[in-house]
């Protein structure tokens, strides 16, 4: 009975704790109803097939051996590819490319922050980035994907909800929420994720999710505007931030305004957007200061999240989450600056994960409410996946969006698109 009574008084403790801190809405709203509905996901898993595997694992080995061909003639010698100690003796003793510092016995750093800032001296570079990239989706997806199948041809992931800071769910075993997607390679990973037999993957997504959180939190009045009137933010960015019409906004003004309005959610510096952006350390200052003077309402409420951390010691979305933010109490500055990028975009973040997990659970019961066998089978941030069949697929999409786009009402209207395909590729 001993560790009965322990665990009772281990729950109520627990209990008053989040009665406290004003989080219990969080736990008996969001969390524990998504308990239940990750355990059914977890249980259905998610169709591989196999033959498509295998055949990605041929394409990709035949890869692998091409670049390494290409890497041993332009390095003007064969070596462990994978060894980072024999690489960085290639790439800085023998070709003297200009190294990193040192780091400690194991020779020199070869990751690929240090990789991608040799690019422009070595033609070596190039083929070794992608290299990496092929080796680590043949090892990760195609023989960890083979390896994890069940009997049944599904994978059946584990979602995590504490691991993250800013309440995201996680995913191990296989992390289906990790795959390289903006590559080609990445992509063609989707393809081995299918529908069952008479079923249809739909595919829901949210529109921008993050930045229209930001846009109703901060309040404002430019970008609460541009998404009232359904016009594209990125390229209403560019017009604010080069002072144009809209309509003579370049793919390029809206490719760097699109890096700037993601990096303004991400708290990021001139710095870390000069790099996304390809553009210089001067010119992505410029572009920073001009954008929160074109949305002042975003600075004045990334003030407000900093000043607000500094007092209350912790972050919180706007269902109450909190995130503790020790680090603004640092006395080292890089510690106290992460601190306060981390007092910006948790609120924004965590909402935004917050409002994806309230439409898990209102779509799962709905689902079930109405009868249906779809079913919700994976979440990866701002995206749902439903196996349904295919008699189903057109209320059902119906539903998914709807509830989506309804399960919290913002300033400016929340946009959900579903679409469909017999893989997550072509669903996608």
């Amino acid at each position: 009975a001993a560790p009965t009574a322990d665990m009772s008084a281990l729950r109520q403790r627990q209990e008053e704790r989040m009665r406290a801190d004003g989080v219990e809405g969080v736990f008996s709203r969001i969390e524990m109803p998504l308990c239940a509905v990750l355990n059914d996901m977890e249980h259905a898993g998610f169709l591989v097939d196999g033959q498509e595997l295998a055949r990605l694992g041929e394409q990709y080995r035949a890869k692998l051996s091409e670049l390494t061909a290409r890497i041993y003639e332009l390095a003007g010698e064969s070596f462990n590819i994978n060894s980072p100690k024999q690489l960085g003796e290639v790439l800085f003793d023998k070709l003297g490319l200009p190294a990193p510092q040192k780091k400690s016995q194991s020779g020199y750093s070869t990751t690929a922050e240090v990789l991608e800032g040799l690019a422009p001296y070595h033609p070596m570079i190039e083929p070794l980035l992608r290299y990496r990239r092929m080796a680590k989706l043949q090892s990760t997806y195609v023989e960890g994907l083979t390896k994890l199948r069940g009997s049944d041809g599904r994978v059946h992931t584990t979602f995590d909800q504490t691991a993250t800071v800013t309440g995201r769910i996680s995913s191990l075993e296989p992390n289906l929420q990790n795959i390289p997607i903006r590559t080609e390679e990445g992509r063609e990973i989707r393809r081995a994720f299918v529908a069952g037999e008479g079923n249809v993957l739909l595919d829901a997504d949210y529109s921008q999710i993050e930045l229209r959180v930001l846009a109703h939190m901060s309040g404002d009045s430019a970008m609460c505007d541009a998404f009232r009137r359904g016009q594209d933010i990125h390229t209403r960015t560019a017009a604010e931030i080069h002072g144009v019409p809209m309509d003579q906004v370049t793919p390029e003004m809206r490719r760097s305004a699109k890096a700037v309005n993601f990096g303004i959610v991400y708290g990021i510096s001139g710095f870390g957007l000069a790099r996304n952006a390809h553009i210089t350390r001067r010119e992505a200052d410029g572009f920073i200061r001009t954008y929160f003077e074109r949305y002042p309402g975003v600075r004045a409420f990334m003030d407000a999240c900093v000043e607000k951390g500094r007092a209350l010691g912790y972050a919180e979305t706007l269902f109450g989450r909190r995130r503790e933010l020790f680090e603004l109490a640092s006395p080292n500055r890089n510690v106290r600056s992460f601190g306060e990028r981390a007092a910006m975009n948790t609120p924004v973040q965590g909402t935004a994960a917050d409002i994806i997990k309230l439409a898990m659970v209102q779509v799962a019961r709905r689902l079930e409410e109405g009868g249906y066998r779809a079913r919700l089978i994976l979440q990866v941030h701002d995206e749902l996946v439903v196996e349904c069949p295919l008699a189903e697929a057109d209320e059902v999409s119906a539903l998914v969006q709807s509830t989506m786009e309804g399960v919290v009402s913002l300033k400016v209207p929340l946009l959900a698109e579903v679409s469909r395909g017999s893989d997550w590729e072509k669903a996608h």
